[in-house]
């Protein structure tokens, strides 16, 4: 339950709009028992001897019929159905007054009541649909604030279309449950009690009757409930699985192609939709289950209470005028009852839902600042890193012991094989991962104690595999602001050698270039990246493998970019091809998650060592 206390407490800032709806709903529940106490006066006034005769009595009819008319015994009423009937005969009494008949008094009073109910119901649902959707639009926020704040180590355990499904499948069965099953819960609820009060004061012993029983039928509803709650849960799991093959699919769809591994992929995703129907069929068939053994334990209490009710009636302890208003009272209370088990249904997937979603907005951030973190104003000095320790998994190391100096304005390369430990130490300067040991300084000032988001605001970052929204060029380059400075947006794309290409297109720097940047080249995708960073322009750069997946062409365009981009910055630089870190000021070579070399193109090449040996294989002499 405290899954649903949590998702409840979502919605404490729109208590406005609840308790508009729990009033409305109050006032649903009165006006359906008011319909109910109806039913006595309107069989009696429309329907018998009072309409079919006006002006005459119940005894002046016996009277003509020769016989005297015995009233029968009527069953005392009390509490609350004593003042249904007091309201009733004051209202009827009000209305006679202008209009001609009891018949006429009475049906008009129905037509308000169920007028009354019907603008109170529309009311009460509209403020509760408005209360649920804006919790869940909070509850869908904060899931995505949690997911912003979290670091690397969570991406890397987690496929990102299950962490997809959460913040949409998930949210969603939350919001069908919130939005519409709980004004249901709340309306019926009301209702239910109301008709309850209503039925005991009215008929004491039959009311007894009906809720000795009652426990027969509520036993099925949170039978099926806590049984739904654990397969709503493995049916949302698989789904994840299913989104996370079929995500996996969409994006690499060339190389499943490339490799002829369609029938790979379809017995793949088959097996996940098998898994998915398996798990829904489980919850279906609860579903299924629950209304017919409700409906048919109720059919049987219903045969109860109707012989009850036989054997009241022949002792003269009822009537069956007021027996009739009982049983339209009992009945009134099953579409409550059964919308309620579906509200109960509802309510176990939400929980099962919430607690998918809260596991993620739960789960602990591990990069945050310090208690007394500082901004970073700039970098003068330089960045160090001391005796820097790193692995992604236990007792697998990236990096051991690693040391290199970075001085301000300066542009630092770093080479060497594939699993070096290269693209690691770019990683740990924005703090996407936390140093194991040793520590990484801006200014003498160790990373940790720097606040994160200043620290980030700092770096400007441009990678091999480039990122860009499916919007428009203008809101890529530049990215998060809301006021474009045009002269510096055209700046940054002209150092970028991008403004040619932009001008070509058909909306120029209003064209969507599509998901991922889809419309574009490489090279144009890349060097919208630099123009990013540019129209940044941060103090720290860093370029990771920036042109690797470029032809000659467009590496050499980009380079030249690059160079735009290098000016009075402070950079490092990760590269797998040499020839793109000659200018470096000091290039630094790394095996095994250590440095090996460093210095100059040219000193390392006349060293013979590791550098000279790659750069041997790539075809540099000199």
């Amino acid at each position: 339950m405290s899954t649903l206390r949590r998702l409840v407490a979502y919605l404490r800032p729109h208590a406005g709009w609840v308790a508009i709806a729990a009033l409305s709903m109050v006032g649903v529940a009165l006006a359906l028992i008011f319909m109910v106490s109806l039913v006595g006066p309107l069989v009696k006034t429309v329907l018998g001897p009072d309409a079919t005769l006006p002006g005459m009595s119940v005894g002046a009819v016996g009277s003509q019929a020769g016989s005297a008319v015995v009233p029968a015994p009527k069953a005392r009423t009390f509490g609350f159905a004593k003042a249904v009937e007091t309201w009733f005969d004051n209202a009827r009494a009000a209305i006679r007054d202008v209009v001609p008949t009891d018949a006429l008094a009475v049906l008009l009073l129905g037509f308000l009541a169920v007028l009354v109910k019907n603008a109170l119901t529309y009311l009460g649902h509209y403020a509760f649909y408005r209360a649920g959707l804006a919790t869940m639009k909070d509850l869908r926020d904060r899931l995505m604030d949690a997911l912003l704040g979290q670091s690397a180590r969570f991406y890397q355990k987690r496929p990102s279309a299950a962490l997809m499904s959460r913040l949409t499948n998930d949210v969603e069965q939350i919001t069908f449950a919130v939005s519409d099953r709980l004004s249901e819960l709340f309306q019926d609820s009301f209702t239910m009690l109301g008709l309850i009060v209503y039925l005991f004061t009215l008929n004491l012993p039959l009311a007894i009757v009906v809720f000795v029983l009652a426990p027969v039928v509520v036993w099925p509803i949170a039978h099926f409930g806590r049984k739904l709650r654990h397969r709503s849960y493995r049916t949302q799991e698989r789904m994840g699985e299913v989104n996370a093959v079929a995500d996996e699919v969409i994006k690499g769809w060339r190389v499943v192609q490339a490799f002829g591994m369609e029938s790979f992929e379809r017995r793949r995703f088959r097996e996940a939709t098998w898994q998915h129907f398996r798990a829904s069929l489980k919850t279906r068939k609860v579903l299924a289950l629950n209304a017919p053994v409700v409906e048919l334990l109720g059919a049987a209490g219903v045969m109860v209470l109707l012989y009850w009710a036989n054997r009241q009636i022949t002792a003269g302890v009822t009537t069956a005028e007021q027996f009739g208003t009982f049983l339209l009272g009992l009945y009134s209370m099953y579409q409550p009852v059964k919308r309620l088990t579906k509200v109960n249904l509802a309510l176990q997937g939400a929980i099962a839902s919430g607690q998918r979603v809260f596991e993620v907005v739960d789960e602990p951030v591990e990069i945050t600042d310090r208690p007394a973190a500082r901004p970073l104003p700039g970098i003068r000095e330089g960045i160090r890193f001391e005796g820097v320790s790193f692995a992604y998994e236990p007792e697998k190391p990236v990096l051991r012991d690693f040391s290199l100096d970075i001085p301000a304005g300066k542009a630092v390369a770093i080479v060497g094989p594939s699993g070096a430990g290269k693209s690691t130490v770019a990683q740990l300067l924005p703090r996407f991962w936390d140093v194991e040991a040793g520590r990484i300084l801006v200014d003498g000032v160790d990373l940790r104690d720097l606040e994160l988001r200043s620290l980030r605001a700092a770096i400007g970052v441009v990678t091999q595999e480039t990122v860009l929204f499916n919007t428009t060029v203008r809101a890529n380059i530049a990215y998060g602001q809301d006021v474009v400075d045009e002269a510096r947006l055209a700046a940054a794309a002209h150092a970028a050698f991008a403004e040619e290409f932009i001008r070509e297109m058909p909306q120029g720097y209003d064209t969507v270039v599509g998901e991922s940047g889809v419309k574009l080249s490489g090279g144009q995708r890349q060097r919208l990246a630099v123009a990013r960073a540019l129209y940044k322009d941060p103090p720290l750069l860093i370029l990771d493998e920036a042109t690797s997946a470029l032809d000659a062409e467009a590496e050499a365009i980009v380079q030249r970019a690059l160079e735009n981009l290098l000016h009075g910055r402070t950079t490092l630089m990760i590269a797998h091809r040499l020839a793109t870190v000659r200018a470096a000021t000091t290039i630094v070579v790394m095996d095994a998650g250590r440095v090996v070399e460093q210095g100059s193109h040219a000193e390392l090449l006349a060293r013979g060592g590791l550098y000279a040996h790659l750069a041997e294989l790539q075809g540099i002499k000199d």
